[in-house]
């Protein structure tokens, strides 16, 4: 009998009743001895849903005088079977016939051809980089046309460089030039397009406006009967139209270049920070210098929104090792580093890892272990993180941005299984589930959205689903345009409504009645919930059921006076609960998320709990007594072969601090397999694990997460 693995990453929902850990399991197993895996594959080719360990070298102009094989050999040596390097564009690493493309002044012989040469012969692929956003001064002076023009009426102009229009004949012809004298004389495995679209702002920070050219305005003008636009404002209908021509037109390009690659040769995969026309959906995961604390869940949040939404490509998230652009020589925390590529990694993502320069020639080392370390991992255990699918109940519609992170720290922190989806994927032929195959779905503040998009909604509720909704969602068509009217039917409310502006000392008071609808044992030390929000009064319609109730901007000082009566009450509802046709929705008409995002306050977590598992009655296969620092994930592969649930330690951090991440201690983890298991183990540590199983469930103690762990189950 063929034998298979089931990888199980911890995470999960706990519910609310507290004691279903503890449920006596009837047969408890020996580990035995596991076999080898059978991942099967995806759709034949290299890159989608494969393990790729991708490492990206941004080299300088100087590096032209490396030595090759050093360099070839740190790539071997950190397991990566994958790379990208600097091919043209602003530099030409490469002996270029082209009178418009700037050779690399150091470079000696052929830089790409030797590189390329020698990573082949390693099995290592490469995927060159080019940068079309700027082009130097020499040709500048030459094409004023090429050109981007600020609204002071002024090219941009950065060591040397002179910013590019995406309407102008560099961007929409010559650079078809070089590609094709590269694609045609290297053979290349994919390309990377650097600073696509409408590049407004410098490497400082300095924002120029919307470009002025004479393509841009004869363009927007020809597209719309419309002049162009000076200031980026979403209350002119002008300028919301400007984002949707910018939106077409970098997409038209994008679906342009890539024919015309694929034309040149259809191996040819295509990687960018877009999702038009491309194969990789890059992303990335780095410092700035105006955080405050770095997004501990950036690499988890760039690769579930790709992973959750399309089928056909693949997520390209990059750790950015350095701090900061203004600081490229030296890295971010090794600790935070760690957590961002584990979060790539324990979603089924590939890895991804940029420098300025190459891995020889750091003069901040620190991190380089650490990526030795993971990407070996990686490799020893390739086919666990191939041909995998989410196990996923829970759908994560991606909304306004704080809205959007505070929702992601509460799925995580209570182990919620949760994919992230793009809005405008929903119902198209990419999607990888459609919308009926989740039991729950979350719209976080999705404030711009489609007749159809409200109609998709709609209909999966009437169809069983279950739907939280916050903040401002459908209250915009999908250019952003207002249309002042709440437009999901599902959600029991008349669509107008009367807006309550953030402002200070506004609450939300339970009742006991809303107690003993949200759940009396949470909250019952809990009267108050802060609001400092945008909030929307509305009315609830037919039978829908209401909860909190606004107390608007009470006096909070001096403290003698700091005190609110029941005149000071309204009854603007803070949450709606309705069923529609076999669905049920709950309303949330302010940001609950962004108000997580922002004070992680425990009065907003036990809301969001109450409203996703006491009135929705959400359930998950996994359940856990883990730590909310404890970040948990569940894959599967699609051959049947294996599941797994991933655990990542969050620890370590105080304030600003990124420390070593604290060991965590016996931790309980109950889920339910696609197959009845055999074997677990844990993967990080080495070791088998004993469990129970009983009813279809199985149950198990993780004794220790240092960093990471992946618990491993073999399937009778």
């Amino acid at each position: 009998m063929k034998i298979s693995y089931c990888f199980v990453v911890f995470a999960t929902l706990l519910l609310a009743n507290g004691n279903v850990i503890g449920q006596r399991l009837s047969q408890k197993i020996t580990p035995v001895v596991p076999t080898k895996l059978d991942p099967g594959s995806y759709d034949g080719t290299w890159w989608n849903r494969t393990p790729i360990r991708l490492i990206q070298t941004n080299l300088r102009e100087t590096d032209a005088l490396m030595n090759t094989d050093a360099y070839v050999q740190s790539m071997v040596d950190a397991s990566a079977n994958v790379v990208m390097l600097n091919v043209g564009g602003i530099v030409a690493n490469y002996p270029t016939t082209l009178d418009y493309h700037f050779r690399n002044q150091f470079m000696k012989g052929d830089l790409v051809g030797d590189l390329v040469t020698k990573l082949h012969a390693k099995g290592i692929k490469v995927i060159g980089r080019f940068d079309f956003s700027k082009i130097n001064e020499v040709y500048a002076d030459k094409k004023p046309e090429w050109l981007y023009v600020g609204t002071n009426g002024k090219h941009v102009h950065v060591n040397g460089q002179v910013h590019t229009c995406p309407n102008g004949g560099y961007q929409q012809e010559y650079g078809f030039e070089i590609l094709k004298e590269v694609i045609t004389k290297y053979p290349l495995d994919g390309i990377f397009f650097n600073m696509i679209g409408y590049t407004t702002s410098d490497y400082n920070g300095t924002y120029y406006g919307i470009c002025q050219c004479n393509n841009c305005k004869k363009r927007f003008h020809d597209e719309t009967s419309m002049t162009l636009p000076v200031k980026a404002d979403m209350n002119d209908p002008v300028f919301r139209r400007y984002n949707t021509f910018k939106k077409t037109t970098a997409d038209e390009l994008f679906y342009k270049i890539g024919d015309y690659v694929k034309k040149l040769n259809p191996r040819l995969i295509i990687n960018t920070y877009a999702d038009a026309g491309v194969d990789m959906i890059r992303d990335e995961s780095s410092s700035w210098l105006t955080n405050d604390y770095e997004w501990n869940y950036s690499g988890t949040d760039h690769v579930k929104r790709v992973l959750g939404s399309y089928k056909d490509k693949t997520p390209s998230n990059v750790f950015i090792y350095f701090l900061a652009i203004p600081f490229r020589h030296i890295a971010t925390s090794p600790n935070i580093g760690r957590v961002w590529l584990l979060g790539n990694m324990l979603n089924g993502a590939p890895l991804d890892f940029n420098v300025i320069g190459t891995l020889v020639n750091q003069d901040d080392r620190v991190f380089m272990p650490i990526l030795n370390d993971l990407y070996g991992f990686h490799k020893k255990n390739e086919p666990l993180f191939t041909n995998l699918r989410s196990v996923s109940q829970v759908g994560l519609i991606k909304g306004s941005e704080k809205e959007y992170r505070g929702m992601i720290k509460l799925l995580s922190e209570e182990h919620v299984m949760y994919d992230i989806i793009e809005p405008s994927t929903i119902g198209g032929k990419s999607a990888p589930r459609p919308l009926q195959d989740y039991t729950t779905v979350i719209v976080g503040d999705v404030a711009n959205m489609s007749d159809q998009l409200t109609a998709q909604l709609d209909d999966y509720v009437q169809k069983g689903g279950k739907l939280l909704v916050t903040g401002f969602s459908s209250t915009n068509d999908e250019t952003g345009k207002p249309m002042n009217a709440i437009r999901l039917k599902s959600l029991g409310v008349l669509p107008n409504y009367e807006l309550f502006a953030q402002t200070k000392s506004t609450y939300l008071q339970l009742s006991a009645t809303d107690k003993k609808m949200l759940g009396t044992s949470i909250f019952k030390d809990l009267d108050l919930l802060m609001l400092y929000s945008d909030f929307m009064k509305c009315k609830p319609s037919g039978s829908a059921q209401r909860a909190l109730k606004l107390v608007p901007s009470v006096r909070f000082g001096p403290p003698e006076k700091s005190y609110f009566t029941d005149t000071d009450i309204t009854d603007a509802p803070g949450l709606i609960s309705n069923v529609y046709g076999k669905g049920k929705t709950v309303f949330i008409p302010w940001r609950l998320g962004a108000q997580y995002e922002f004070k992680a306050h425990h009065g907003h977590r036990t809301l969001f709990t109450a409203a996703l598992q006491t009135i929705l009655q959400t359930t998950g296969n996994v359940t856990t007594d883990a730590s909310p620092l404890i970040e948990m994930t569940h894959m599967a592969n699609r051959n049947g072969t294996f599941e797994w649930i991933g655990m990542i330690n969050h620890t370590g951090q105080i304030g600003a601090s990124l420390r070593e991440p604290v060991p965590i201690l016996n931790t309980t983890v109950r889920f339910k397999p696609t197959k009845p298991v055999r074997i677990l183990k844990l993967m990080r540590s080495g070791t088998s694990v004993t469990f129970t199983q009983a009813n279809g469930w199985v149950q198990c103690i993780v004794p220790k997460v240092n960093d990471f762990d992946m618990l491993v189950a073999q399937y009778k």
